[in-house]
């Protein structure tokens, strides 16, 4: 009996050390952190494929995942201004595999409209990697307009007189137009198309006054000689645009762009947020991309997940403000 008792006592011991011995080589949750990202990682571009933000996404994801050590997946979702886009990816699981472009337009349409996203509590911001300035440009042979300020004046002297071309109502073109005339106290008529190229045919053919656009939307009628921009909506002067005057150098306090970047849903870790930012972030700064980037009319510009995420709110308090007067 003793040596029964004995037996089992010494197969027990021998079973509970095997336990012991596999729980221990078990990866700690530490572990399995600094494994992230153990597989490719899906980036909505909430745009159709061949448009500015697909072309700038696809280009910085090239040199994004290099840096994180897995591919980062396309994936093309339009509709919504970008509401489908990032819909989707807030209702995805969050765990750092599902990310999505989440741009200006991101933010606007929630100002405009109920959406199934609320752009701060719903997303977790990863970083800004392109800040595409507002402007607004006047046909090359169009002598009325001199300076920023003769085009200021006449919008002053003839209250909806000056028509300013939008790819459609409620874009941050359009609110950029009702952002210039409040800061300007002028009456500048926005005359809505259904997209940029349909605004910039009737700028050309001399229907319209000027247009408001970004300088990657201007950059082919800049370099054909058919465009000249008046001003842009900077804090300084563009690198791109040394010699044309910012509004707050005449007095306009407006400083508005394009801001693109990426975000993952809300609650995402930490830790994921943080590897994604800095694979983009070393992207951004790879000589290569930046003459990509250039060579495309997009500006980079990287801002981290806290910088982003206080221009987000920066932004939707703006907007909401300015697209109140679209309601009245």
């Amino acid at each position: 009996m003793k040596r029964r008792t004995a037996g089992i006592l010494l197969v027990f011991i021998i079973v509970l050390a095997l336990v012991v011995t596999g729980c221990g080589n078990q990866p700690g949750k530490s572990e399995q952190k600094e494994k992230y990202p153990a597989k490719p990682v899906t980036l909505i571009v909430p745009f159709a494929a061949g448009g500015g933000t697909d072309i700038g996404t696809r280009i910085v994801a090239k040199y994004a995942e290099k840096h994180l050590g897995q591919p980062l997946v396309i994936k093309n979702v339009d509709g919504g201004g970008s509401e489908v886009g990032v819909t989707q990816m807030v209702k995805s699981p969050p765990d750092g595999y599902t990310i999505c472009g989440f741009n200006s337009a991101s933010v606007i349409l929630t100002t405009m409209r109920k959406a199934n996203y609320h752009p701060l509590n719903d997303v977790e911001p990863i970083c800004l990697v392109v800040s595409d300035p507002r402007l607004f440009a006047i046909r090359a042979d169009d002598n009325r307009f001199k300076s920023a300020a003769d085009f200021i004046k006449y919008a002053k002297e003839n209250p909806n007189k000056l028509t300013i071309g939008t790819s459609g109502a409620g874009t941050s073109g359009h609110l950029s137009i009702l952002a210039m005339n409040k800061a300007a106290g002028v009456e500048a008529k926005a005359v809505h198309f259904g997209g940029a190229g349909e605004s910039k045919a009737a700028f050309l053919g001399g229907h319209i006054d000027a247009i408001a656009q970004t300088y990657g939307e201007v950059l082919a009628m800049l370099n054909e000689g058919k465009a000249k921009v008046i001003a842009v909506a900077t804090e300084e002067r563009m690198k791109e645009l040394p010699n044309v005057p910012t509004f707050k150098e005449i007095g306009i306090d407006l400083v508005i762009a394009s801001n693109r970047g990426f975000a993952a849903p809300k609650g995402t870790p930490k830790e994921a947020i943080a590897k994604l930012a800095d694979a983009f972030k070393k992207a951004s700064e790879d000589p290569e991309y930046l003459k990509e980037m250039e060579k495309m009319g997009l500006p980079a510009k990287y801002l981290g997940p806290e910088e982003f995420g206080k221009l987000n709110k920066h932004e939707f308090e703006i907007y909401s403000v300015i697209s109140k007067e679209l309601t009245k």
